[in-house]
């Protein structure tokens, strides 16, 4: 259903395109207005899909009206009424839904209304995808808060009778090494029970990596990224400088999406 708003000083002009307005299906008129003030309080109040706006009325007139229009929360579509032809730039650059020239007829005021509904149409369909990826997203993030404790910036890595906190951004990098899984620091190492799975879905995502199915990198200690032929690549580190971490080719383009390159 589109909600329309008659905005036209003259009251002959107003029972018209009413009259017009309500031989169309699936169309509900809100309001007339008699002035672009007028207008704009009954958008502000009621929610209005489409106006028809008549460009010529006092005080406010209607390409004064549609900047107020567009400056609105929820700005609502608008048409130009006139009995002009030679301001259609002007008032198609103000973002006009259409331009009609009076007299208009059932056909012409039909075919804006059918603009308005493709267009209302669309903008439901983008709606609704930003509602499910964002619904996806708190999901996701229910489900990893459902099944992980709420960790500390802190990584525990348990040893012979103690346990040891590493903090995350002094970890380099973490490989998987048989059964076991080598945590590497800035100044030290430990060989942890964890496996790449679980640091992956622990340690902070917004600075590591999975790089290869062997190795998460802290992204904030990579140095160079060094072509190693056949998409795949070597990431040398500021620290470790004797180790090089695979970059897989399946990874590489996930990690320039992520650092911008």
């Amino acid at each position: 259903m589109v909600k329309i708003l008659i905005v036209d000083d003259e009251e002959r002009e107003r029972i018209v395109l009413r009259y017009i307005i309500e031989q169309i299906k699936d169309v509900s008129i809100v309001g007339e207005a008699v002035s672009g003030l007028e207008a704009l309080l009954i958008c502000q109040e009621k929610k209005v899909d489409l106006v028809f706006l008549d460009i010529n009325m006092p005080e406010m007139d209607g390409l004064e009206t549609a900047i107020k229009l567009t400056e609105l929360k929820d700005s609502p579509f608008f048409s130009f009424l006139t009995n002009h032809r030679d301001l259609a730039v002007e008032a198609y650059e103000l973002g006009a839904l259409d331009y009609i020239v009076k007299p208009f007829n059932k056909e012409r005021v039909e075919k804006t209304i059918n603009r308005a509904k493709y267009q209302l149409a669309h903008k439901e369909v983008i709606d609704e995808e930003v509602k499910i990826k964002l619904k996806e997203r708190i999901d996701f993030m229910l489900e990893r808060y459902k099944h992980h404790e709420v960790y500390s910036n802190k990584l525990p890595i348990r040893e012979r009778g103690k346990i040891t906190l590493i903090n995350q951004e002094d970890i380099v990098y973490c490989e998987s090494q048989s059964k076991k899984v080598f945590i590497a620091t800035k100044e030290d190492g430990f060989l942890s029970n964890y496996t790449l799975n679980e640091l992956e879905n622990r340690l902070d995502s917004s600075n590591f990596f999975r790089a290869h199915q062997a190795f998460i990198v802290n992204l904030n200690y990579i140095k160079e990224i060094i072509n190693f032929g056949e998409g795949s690549y070597l990431l040398k580190l500021n620290f470790h400088t004797k180790k090089n971490i695979i970059l897989s080719r399946s990874r590489a383009r996930l990690l320039r999406q992520k650092i911008g390159i």
